[in-house]
């Protein structure tokens, strides 16, 4: 019977450690706001991993860390530029380092990021601070401004082009009475509620429709009518997911992830008799749109949005950190919630870095986040049995050994 019991445990013990370890560190745990103590050790790796990047000799570090930001500028990618700008305490020599944090302490006005980005642009060369100060206007003025916009045509007003790049027609074609309401005049891929009525009428006539852009801007457009701070974040966090959709930079998994969350947020069920039910009668422009707006805001389930929402807070918050096209960067990355939850935590150590480490290592970049580790009742629970197992493996183990030892004894004294 020991017998059993002892091999049935070296059996049991690695599985309940793995599921253990697995619990811990695969992402389920984490939680949703990481804790300060998670951004400053994820901070301290990705200092340690830019320091890494960078050659040993003092003058190759010089030239890489212009090389790379030269290049970031070249591909007109300026937050990555400035991400690299604010490794330099970490990729020059040694000399460089000392010269340039007195130099930022000596700095009167900014946070540290813009001391720091403000002095180490004064290290290179006159040619690239210029294009990096001209690129960053540019993005000032047309900041995050949507894939989709030709960047040679004629500046019209942002909230115009906005519409008229999620709508895929020009600016003065959307009736002012329905364009879509935005909340952050900079970005704002929701696209107008004419818009949304033609592709809804389209994809219940079964034509060819993006299902997953749809209810992104059938949600968007529906919760811009609610007042507060949620609704600006979900606007946020829904035209950058309708960015990376449309621009093909979203990976296949996290495709299929949020493709069931808004599944659950939106049901075909309920949204697809909804809408036959507002294109059933003729009526104007006008009467349409606020039909299908109606059908849109009945369909949307509750809980499933609630669920939704948990996920456009981390795209938000990243947003928010960063700016809305470099979120659409780090998307890229992202396979499932808790890789989304790995980016928010490095945006939040980072904010700018975070892009400079995602453009320079890819995928490899999440394994710089340390999440820590949540302690929730079922991880207690399978600590607890797993150091149950242990202590009955042991005591298997010593209760075998003492009447091993018992039995040698009596078979060898004397008869």
């Amino acid at each position: 019977m020991q017998a059993v019991m002892f091999n049935s445990l070296l059996i049991l013990i690695p599985v309940i450690a793995a599921q253990i370890l697995a619990g811990a560190f695969s992402g389920a745990t984490f939680s949703e706001s990481p804790a300060v103590e998670s951004i400053d050790q994820t901070r301290r790796n990705m200092d340690e991993t830019f320091a890494a990047m960078a050659p040993r000799n003092a003058a190759d570090k010089y030239k890489f860390w212009h090389d790379i930001i030269s290049r970031e500028l070249a591909a007109r990618d300026v937050t990555a530029a400035r991400g690299f700008l604010l490794t330099a305490p970490q990729m020059l020599s040694r000399e460089d380092v000392k010269e340039l944090m007195v130099a930022a302490g000596s700095e009167e006005s900014g946070t540290e990021d813009e001391r720091i980005a403000r002095v180490a642009l004064r290290k290179l060369p006159l040619d690239v601070s210029q294009r990096f100060n001209e690129a960053m206007g540019t993005a000032h003025n047309l900041e995050t401004r949507p894939d989709e916009i030709d960047p040679d045509a004629p500046v019209i007003d942002t909230v115009d082009r906005a519409v008229a790049a999620a709508t895929d027609a020009p600016a003065e074609t959307v009736p002012a009475d329905v364009a879509a309401p935005v909340i952050e005049q900079r970005f704002a891929m929701l696209g107008s509620l004419v818009d949304l009525a033609n592709h809804s009428e389209r994809w219940i006539a079964g034509d060819r429709v993006d299902e997953m852009v749809l209810k992104i801007t059938g949600i968007g457009l529906t919760r811009a009518e609610t007042e507060g701070g949620d609704a600006d974040a979900n606007i946020r966090a829904l035209s950058i997911l309708k960015s990376a959709r449309r621009s093909r930079r979203m990976s296949e998994e996290f495709t299929e992830y949020m493709t069931d969350r808004l599944d659950d947020a939106l049901p075909d069920d309920a949204l697809k008799p909804a809408l036959e039910e507002a294109f059933g009668d003729l009526a104007t422009t006008k009467v349409r749109v606020q039909r299908v707006q109606a059908a849109y805001a009945g369909a949307i389930s509750p809980k499933g949005m609630a669920r939704l929402e948990t996920d456009l807070a981390q795209i938000a918050r990243i947003g928010a950190l960063t700016d809305p096209t470099a979120a659409v960067a780090l998307i890229e990355q992202v396979k499932d919630g808790a890789d989304l939850r790995r980016v928010r935590l490095i945006a939040e150590a980072g904010g700018d870095r975070s892009v400079a480490l995602v453009k320079q290592m890819g995928p490899s970049a999440m394994r710089i986040a340390d999440t820590g580790v949540r302690w929730t009742r079922a991880l207690v629970l399978q600590f607890m049995g797993l150091t149950a197992a242990g202590l009955v493996l042991f005591w298997v183990t010593v209760s075998t050994f003492r009447r091993n030892v018992r039995r040698r004894t009596r078979l060898e004294a004397p008869q």
